[in-house]
C-alpha cells in the first residue's frame, strides 16, 4: 500500500520499525485548554500481560463482519491498538490502514502477527493521531475506533474524521459488549474480586500518603446519538457466544495494573507507582500465598454487538 495515496501530508513521513510516522503529536496529553487525551506508549507489551499474542475469538468473530464489509477496499482501524481486530482482519486478505498514537503498541501488533504466522503485506501501520489522521477525504471503506472515544475529550471530532475519510456508502463499525448469559450464581469468583478491590484501594492509599490522589481521564460520550445524528441510518448485528472461560490475575489485571494502564494512573510518577507496587506484591504475596496471582476470575463470554453506521 502508498503512503501518498491515502495520505494528505506537507512532509515527508519516517518510516520507523515498519511504522509510518505521520504525527508528532504526544502520546497522552492531560494539561491545557485544548483536546486530551490518553495513549498507551508507556504501557507497551504489559496492556494485555501474557494474551498479548493470543488473536481471541471474539476479534476473529468481529474481523469476519469487518472483511465481509470491506471486501476489495480499505479499512481504517483506528486506534488499533496492539491489533486485536487487525492482525484477524489480515489473515483474512483485508487491506488495512492500522493507526495508533503509540509506537510500542503497533510493533506487539507486529510480534502478533508473525507469532500467527500471519502476513501484514496489506496493512499499513501508521502512528496515528485519531483527532487529526492525515487522510484524504473518502479515501476508506470501512472503519473502526474500538475502546477509544471514552479516552478522548473531544470525541465527537473523531467520529467526525472518520465521517470525513469514509467513502460515500462506506461503514463506522462499533463493537460493543452485550451481556448474554448471567454467570453471577454460576461461578465463586469472591477471592478475585476481593483481591482486585483490595489491590486498588490500597494502592492509592499508599500513594495518597505523598498527596498522590486518583484523577480518572475517562469521558462520557453518547456514541449512538451522535452517530444517528452525522450518519443517518444504521444497522445492529448480535454475535451469541457464551462459552466459560477464565482469566488469572497475572494474565490480565496485574500487568496492566502495573504498567500503569488504567487511565486514573498516568499521571502518578513512575518511581512513586513503582515502590507502591512493590510494597503491595509483596503485601498480598503475604496474605494470599506466593502464587496468589494464579488466581483466576471465571466467566462466560459476552455477545458481540456490532453496530454499523452508513454514511
Amino acid at each position: 500500500m502508498n503512503i501518498s495515496t491515502y495520505c494528505n501530508l506537507d512532509f515527508t513521513p519516517k518510516k520507523i520499525d515498519n511504522i509510518w510516522q505521520l504525527t508528532n503529536s504526544p502520546d497522552i496529553v492531560t494539561d491545557g485548554s485544548g483536546d486530551k487525551y490518553i495513549g498507551y506508549e508507556h504501557i507497551g507489551e504489559s496492556y494485555s500481560g501474557n494474551r498479548r499474542y493470543i488473536i481471541e475469538e471474539s476479534g476473529r468473530l468481529t474481523a469476519k463482519e469487518i472483511a465481509e464489509l470491506t471486501g476489495n477496499g480499505v479499512f481504517l482501524d483506528l486506534a488499533c491498538g496492539d491489533g486485536c481486530l487487525t492482525v484477524p482482519c489480515a489473515a483474512l486478505g483485508t487491506k488495512i490502514i492500522a493507526g495508533d498514537i503509540s509506537n510500542s503498541m503497533l510493533k506487539i501488533l507486529q510480534e502478533k502477527a508473525k507469532n500467527n504466522d500471519i502476513s501484514l503485506e496489506n496493512v499499513m501501520l501508521c502512528r496515528m493521531n485519531a483527532l487529526d489522521t492525515s487522510l484524504k477525504n473518502e479515501c476508506i471503506d470501512t472503519a473502526a475506533a474500538n475502546s477509544v472515544l471514552h479516552l478522548i475529550s473531544n470525541p465527537e471530532k473523531v467520529v467526525g474524521e472518520i465521517y470525513r475519510v469514509l467513502k460515500t456508502g462506506g461503514s463506522f463499525i462499533c463493537v460493543d459488549d452485550a451481556p448474554g448469559k448471567n454467570n453471577e450464581n454460576q461461578f465463586d469468583n469472591s477471592l478475585y474480586n476481593e483481591i482486585v478491590s483490595r489491590f486498588y484501594s490500597e494502592y492509592w492509599t499508599e500513594l495518597n500518603k505523598f498527596g498522590i490522589t486518583p484523577q480518572k481521564y475517562s469521558w462520557k460520550f453518547d456514541r449512538h446519538a451522535y452517530c444517528i445524528k452525522i450518519f443517518g441510518s444504521f444497522e445492529i448485528k448480535k454475535i451469541t457466544r457464551g462459552n466459560v472461560y477464565k482469566v488469572s490475575l497475572k494474565d490480565g489485571f496485574i500487568p496492566r495494573f502495573v504498567s500503569r494502564g488504567f487511565s486514573d494512573q498516568v499521571n502518578v510518577p513512575q518511581d512513586m507507582h513503582q515502590k507502591t507496587i512493590d510494597i503491595l506484591l509483596d503485601r498480598f504475596a503475604g496474605i494470599y500465598g506466593e502464587n496468589f496471582a494464579d488466581i483466576a476470575y471465571t466467566g462466560i463470554e459476552d455477545d458481540i454487538l456490532i453496530t454499523v453506521y452508513k454514511k
